[in-house]
């Protein structure tokens, strides 16, 4: 598989059969992670689909937040799953990554990733909804979860007190837009047979909920409409500041 830019790559000391030995200890693997000695797992047990754009969202948002403002700062990695984008976070502007999810295996696999990459990080089980240190991060990263919550206003304002005054949240969700009413949200409970999968919210009321939370600045980063969603579905990624 050819390389791209969207692949995060990790150096490691390992030798091949040994990184490959502990890599297979946690397939099926959801994203394409290489590593400097040859190993990726793109060539272990992989799911379907696999994401080989796995480092796409930080880089969606790395020209619209001064990472550069926060070297050696802190971010939250909101259902962090392998880590990827807070351990990119680390590698390139020597952020301090924490990382919450609520499968024990996704931390196991953060905290693997980080090791082998010698990375400073502290990645635990936690809920996006509740998890809370009031003022200690500089970005808060909210990937691809926001949808999946019962409560996805009561995660956003939980991410409000997370973070700094002049923070940033980056934020990457479904959304749905009702071409007659801006204001209408869409209850997708087992939406494409998932039962994790709560509200989609339009983006009239996710700018308008962030804004009446206190956040400034708010940029709409990426729109996309993938064929694969349903009509007025969206992706969408915001940035914010508090």
């Amino acid at each position: 598989m050819r390389r791209n830019q969207f692949t995060l790559n990790l150096t490691t000391e390992l030798s091949a059969d040994a990184l490959t030995q502990k890599l297979a200890q946690y397939e099926p693997w959801g994203h394409r992670i290489d590593f400097n000695n040859g190993v990726s797992t793109a060539d272990l047990a992989h799911r379907t689909p696999f994401n080989i754009y796995t480092i796409q969202k930080i880089k969606a948002v790395e020209n619209s937040i001064p990472f550069q403002n926060f070297r050696n700062g802190t971010v939250l990695d909101i259902g962090c799953n392998s880590g990827h984008n807070s351990i990119y976070l680390a590698m390139e502007y020597g952020m301090k990554p924490t990382g919450i999810d609520i499968s024990p295996r996704h931390i196991d696999v953060s905290r693997l990733l980080s090791e082998i990459a010698n990375i400073d990080s502290h990645y635990t089980l936690g809920d996006a909804e509740t998890f809370c240190n009031e003022g200690s991060y500089d970005v808060v990263l909210h990937f691809g979860t926001l949808y999946h919550l019962p409560n996805p206003l009561l995660s956003l304002q939980t991410s409000y007190k997370n973070l700094k005054q002049g923070g940033y949240l980056a934020l990457e969700t479904q959304v749905y837009d009702h071409p007659k009413d801006k204001n209408i949200c869409y209850f997708m409970h087992m939406h494409n047979n998932d039962k994790t999968n709560f509200w989609a919210l339009s983006t009239h009321v996710l700018k308008q909920y962030l804004e009446i939370l206190g956040f400034k600045d708010i940029k709409e980063i990426l729109k996309v409409s993938p064929k694969m969603l349903e009509k007025n579905m969206s992706r969408i990624i915001l940035v914010a500041v508090k």
